[in-house]
């Protein structure tokens, strides 16, 4: 009897320690979430539903700041989606092939590349934005040579180009990062195997995806840089051809090995960099208030002015649960899209 009671105790699995041991540890986390998240967010919500907009403690309950505020200020929350998922994007095609680069051809100059990469990003937030206005102003180091060369005078400042272009230099830290230690991470026996396996390119079926991929970019692009009326002209259309050219042609050069094995084991350092750059550039509005104007304007732009300028608090506080809601909605269709099908299994 004691060799059979034995025998079953060993067929079970064993049991931690017990739940209540990892609570001493985790207080001071939750302690911290609860001090400085979920009470935070308690009272933007409460004062979301405030009687009275102008005082700084809610009083009553009304949805009227909804009601009011949404419809009203719709075209921003949609700036914010669309310049924020343009900038996003940008930022991924210009991060995901240095970090690539320096993860797997770097040697051992890879701090030395990643410090390089990064040194520019040590100065000031906003002083950064300063040199953006200079760089794309009429008589900066490159459209005012333009003029000067060719005496064609060339206005980007106040265009949804020059907030997306700020916004896409400000993320791409954001995404680098995340990509680059989950290149790291790949076993590198696993590339030499898969060189064996899946040594060709990707041929007809990764031109036909990335051509696919390259055309819905290039429509979002030209609807943002010029907008929905302006998006049937021949130059966005010749725009959004020239992108569908180049992602077919990037799509048909990409090497198997990349897509069957590099992208699934670094799946989710693609999901963590979505995650990093997409929520600050959804809430940003220092970009668009330097290098834009009236028309660009994001909900971040429209929440600061009512919370700063105009004193409704309770209107400020019903855009930023609408804001929020908005993000975590795109963040779970992007997470089920990039976790439940292979994108890149083209063969």
């Amino acid at each position: 009897m004691a060799k059979m009671t034995s025998t079953q105790d060993a067929g079970q699995p064993a049991r931690s320690p017990g739940v209540r041991a990892g609570w001493p540890e985790m207080l001071p986390t939750l302690v911290w979430l609860a001090a400085l998240l979920i009470v935070p967010l308690v009272y933007i919500l409460r004062m979301s539903f405030s009687d009275d907009p102008f005082a700084l403690t809610a009083t009553g309950w009304s949805l009227a700041n909804y009601a009011d505020s949404i419809p009203f200020y719709w075209d921003n929350l949609l700036n914010s989606v669309l310049i924020g998922l343009s900038s996003t994007i940008l930022a991924f095609a210009i991060a995901m092939p240095v970090a690539y680069g320096i993860s797997f051809y770097g040697g051992r100059w890879k701090a030395v590349l990643l410090f390089a990469f990064f040194a520019p990003f040590l100065t000031s937030y906003l002083i950064r934005i300063v040199a953006w206005q200079t760089l794309l102003g009429a008589n900066g180091p490159l459209f005012g040579s333009l003029q000067q060369a060719t005496g064609i005078e060339v206005r980007v400042l106040g265009t949804p180009f020059a907030v997306v272009a700020g916004l896409t230099y400000q993320l791409v830290p954001f995404v680098l990062l995340p990509l680059y230690t989950a290149f790291n991470r790949v076993d590198r026996t696993l590339c030499a195997a898969a060189d064996d396996l899946y040594s060709g390119r990707c041929g007809r079926s990764g031109a036909i995806l990335g051509a696919a991929g390259g055309f819905a970019i290039g429509l979002l692009l030209a609807f943002v840089f010029f907008g929905g009326r302006g998006i049937a002209a021949p130059g966005p259309l010749l725009f959004v051809l020239a992108s569908a050219l180049l992602g077919g042609a990037i799509g048909g050069t990409m090497t198997e090995r990349f897509a069957l094995i590099v992208f699934p084991l670094s799946r989710n350092g693609f999901v963590a960099a979505a995650v990093l750059s997409f929520i600050p550039a959804l809430g940003d509005y220092v970009n668009a208030a330097l290098l834009g104007n009236v028309r660009t304007q994001m909900l971040g732009n429209v929440i600061q002015a009512k919370f700063l300028v105009e004193l409704d608090y309770a209107g400020a506080a019903a855009l930023s649960a609408t804001l929020l809601v908005a993000a975590m909605l795109l963040l779970t269709l992007l997470l089920r899209l990039i976790r439940g099908t292979e994108l890149l299994d083209v063969v």
